[in-house]
């Protein structure tokens, strides 16, 4: 997991290929508009929302993409565990590609305006949550490959 400001996302391109064209595609696509916009080696999606409970649902991790997910507005809390130690409790979905855990909320961190945060194959993450008080957020989902 990379936790980090926007601008200094291009720092893991090295990381990341590909993550220089979804950048040039936000350049030119609604950000006002939620839907899925697809670019060269991946793609977008733009979500807005309020946040549940941190108690409610589940871990979830992807084996074919990375999630790059970049806060527009508003914010969210997130909570993060590697997958050896989370419990399987959702078998492998293919068309969404994604299997779902359980675990302990030991680490959590907000994510704010401005933030973006990188999950890895390995990475188990609860997005779109908070501890205490609701929040409500509009944020960018980018989709690279897993090389």
């Amino acid at each position: 997991m990379i936790i980090d400001k926007l601008n200094n996302i291009l720092f893991y391109k090295s990381l990341l290929p590909n993550i220089e064209n979804g950048l040039e595609k936000l350049k030119i696509i609604n950000l006002d508009s939620v839907g899925k916009y697809e670019f060269d080696g991946g793609f977008l999606i733009i979500q807005e929302g309020n946040t549940k409970p941190l108690t409610e649902g589940t871990y979830e991790a992807h084996k074919k993409f990375i999630d790059i997910q970049i806060m527009l507005d508003g914010s969210e809390e997130l909570a993060w565990d590697d997958l050896q130690d989370l419990i399987e409790c959702i078998p492998y979905n293919e068309e969404k590609d994604a299997t779902r855990y359980k675990g302990k909320l030991e680490h959590t961190i907000k994510i704010t305006k401005g933030m973006f945060y990188i999950a890895f194959p390995h990475d188990g993450h609860k997005p779109v949550s908070h501890q205490e008080t609701q929040q409500h957020f509009k944020k960018i989902i980018m989709k690279l490959p897993v090389a």
